[in-house]
């Protein structure tokens, strides 16, 4: 089958990665036994028509923006930070869900006229301490969040909480939450058009079996 045919999905490894192949297994799009032990970034399923493209979360917008993939598999949280790549969000999965939520040791530090936020959100982050009325700092960490505080680095934290307990163990609380989380399907526009039936006939087995 020629490749105008086939149709790429991207999908990072890890949780995503588990719970769509989960989803998938008994379906013609599950990924192929070999390809959840392999270290090849392009990866079988057991439909001719279907590849998986495995990369990291935060590049899939990249990918799916230039059509080098057609549809990409990630959650709202990154689709939030990747404005300026250009894609249609065609459906909400309704798994992995969390929430973005900012922390701190207790809420009367959002009554400070300026603050500084560690986090990997930053496009997210200035806009939500801006809508309160606060200057913000945006200090850009890829992880460790939750020991910034304690180190005197930030102030507060916006990060993914999904039940609380790592903010525990840091003496953190969970203070505002700014919106909740779930993996979304996002597709290139061009693609929409050219190969609208596969497209639509993969979602559909995604969202009847999610």
């Amino acid at each position: 089958m020629g490749k105008e045919k086939e149709l790429i999905v991207a999908i990072s490894k890890g949780r995503v990665f588990d719970s769509v192949n989960s989803i998938l297994k008994r379906s013609d799009f599950s990924i192929k036994d070999l390809g959840v032990r392999t270290r090849k970034i392009l990866i079988s399923s057991n439909s001719s028509k279907i590849k998986y493209l495995l990369v990291r979360g935060w590049d899939i917008p990249a990918f799916v923006d230039s059509g080098a993939a057609q549809l990409g598999i990630l959650g709202k949280d990154i689709i939030l930070e990747r404005e300026n790549y250009d894609f249609a969000e065609v459906a909400d999965l309704q798994i992995g869900t969390c929430r973005l939520s900012v922390a701190g040791k207790n809420k009367e530090i959002l009554k400070k006229p300026k603050l500084r936020v560690a986090t990997r959100y930053v496009n997210s982050a200035k806009i939500y301490i801006e809508s309160l009325g606060i200057q913000p700092e945006i200090i850009e960490l890829l992880g460790s969040h939750e020991i910034a505080p304690d180190m005197n680095l930030s102030d507060l934290i916006i990060d993914l909480v999904e039940t609380g307990k790592t903010l525990e163990e840091n003496n953190l609380k969970e203070l505002e939450v700014i919106r909740n989380i779930s993996t979304r399907l996002i597709a290139n526009k061009a693609s929409l058009v050219t190969k609208k039936d596969l497209i639509n006939q993969f979602k559909r087995d995604l969202l009847s079996r999610a």
